[in-house]
């Protein structure tokens, strides 16, 4: 089942409608839902699909003529030839490259045919190629130079990147605001890992069941991910270990696993290619004295709960102490944990508002300003310089007043005065806040109305 990706279907459809024939990069990490993007276009057309394997050219070819049923073919341009005779009728006819990388690795056999192929249809319009990958640092850094010349030949990219927690929420029609926000801390929201989740289920029952045994589904995950395209597996893990456990700048992942600072920047290089990791930018404000500088983090969910959670306790989960790893090590930390993707729902959210003028200006730039004493949840600013901010509690009791004043204190901080200001927050708020806040005409959000 196809959730979202209306921009990205719209755009296919608009291809397949040119008068000319055509080639698109359709590319994000694995479980992000290409393939059934793909399937979904696929429907109702002529179409064609191959799943390209990491093996010699040789082994290819062999597996494509057997599933295109082109026992004749002497070589790729041939079969390439008998299976466009044997599908193509009415329309364009769409071929599905999934993992296309796997056939430019071994050799350029493949490539040559391909772009022969190509060139005899290209003013036709009877093709509508698709190059699926799950690589994104490929995409983005080598593949141009594997490609060469033909690189001229493509249309454009799309990158599939994780939902919205919009999308999310639609996929877990019958969650809770709060579990939603909870399971996109835990899996991100990449839609393969979402299949996983059973609405069902406790949020305890679902991290058990999915993390916390040697066969669990995702017990092993974080690492198998990697693995596809990172050499030096142990130095990441080390890296990502120490973010993980709240080590964000250069020098303190530097004490914790002693390598390079030179060495460390082209891993965490490598990473942010990957989208794993990202480096924080503080939004820029006329304060610039108490702002924290330099941060990394883990930037997607899944593996930021891996290794803060799974990583540390490997050995108590493969002995059969999965239950006890969760109720000692992970439900105790739990709430904490989930204040980060709380903070990135609550932004979202004031963006979408933004979009659609709900809000009382028209803001540009959103984004975070970290403090050395606190932080700006959200923070955005208009032409103009008007000012809006965002707070977000996801702790366990009511939002009170002593909250209120520490983040006025962050705003002092941070030399704003803001023109509009929400806070939100997971439990909704007790009445001293709301009657301060009633005063200073500040907008409440509580989760549960998000």
């Amino acid at each position: 089942m196809l959730i979202g990706r209306t921009q990205e279907l719209e755009r296919l459809h608009g291809l397949y409608a040119a008068e000319r024939s055509g080639i698109i990069v359709l590319y994000g990490r694995s479980g992000i839902g290409k393939t059934t993007l793909a399937r979904t276009f696929m429907k109702d057309k002529d179409a064609v699909y191959y799943a390209a394997r990491r093996v010699t050219t040789e082994e290819q070819f062999l597996c494509m003529k057997k599933e295109w049923q082109a026992a004749d073919a002497a070589d790729f341009y041939e079969a390439l030839t008998a299976v466009y005779a044997l599908k193509k009728s009415e329309g364009k006819l769409v071929f599905v490259f999934d993992e296309f990388r796997n056939l430019l690795e071994d050799s350029s056999e493949f490539l040559t045919s391909f772009l022969r192929f190509y060139a005899e249809h290209h003013g036709d319009g009877s093709l509508l190629v698709l190059f699926l990958s799950s690589s994104v640092s490929w995409v983005e850094n080598e593949m141009s130079a594997v490609l060469g010349g033909a690189a001229r030949l493509l249309q454009g990219f799309i990158k599939l990147k994780e939902f919205s927690f919009m999308e999310l929420a639609g996929y877990l029609k019958s969650s809770t605001v709060r579990d939603n926000i909870f399971t996109a801390a835990v899996l991100g929201k990449v839609p393969g890992y979402l299949r996983l989740w059973k609405e069902s289920d406790s949020i305890s029952e679902n991290i058990i069941r999915l993390f916390m045994s040697e066969e669990a589904p995702l017990y092993a995950e974080a690492e198998n991910y990697l693995k596809r395209e990172l050499r030096e597996l142990s130095a990441y893990n080390t890296i990502l270990a120490a973010l993980a456990q709240g080590k964000n700048k250069l020098n303190d992942i530097f004490e914790e696993t002693g390598f390079s600072r030179a060495k460390i920047s082209v891993y965490l290089k490598n990473l942010t290619e990957m989208d794993c990791t990202e480096k924080l930018f503080s939004f820029d404000t006329a304060e610039t004295r108490s702002v924290q500088k330099g941060l990394y983090r883990i930037r997607e969910p899944f593996l930021r709960f891996w290794y803060r959670f799974v990583y540390p306790n490997l050995s108590e989960i493969a002995m059969g102490n999965g239950e006890q790893v969760y109720k000692n090590e992970v439900a105790p930390y739990l709430t904490e944990y989930v204040k980060e993707a709380f903070s990135d729902v609550c932004g979202e959210y004031l963006q979408v508002m933004n979009r659609y003028g709900q809000l009382e200006g028209q803001y540009g730039t959103f984004g975070v300003w970290y403090g050395k004493t606190g932080k700006l949840d959200v923070v955005a600013k208009t032409e103009n310089g008007r000012y809006l901010v965002g707070f977000c509690d996801s702790g366990e009791t009511k939002t009170d007043q002593a909250v209120l004043e520490n983040w006025e204190h962050v705003l002092e901080t941070a030399g704003i005065v803001p023109d509009e200001w929400y806070c939100f927050s997971m439990q909704g708020f007790a009445d001293d806040f709301s009657s301060a806040a009633g005063e200073k005409g500040i907008h409440l959000v509580c989760a549960k109305d998000m």
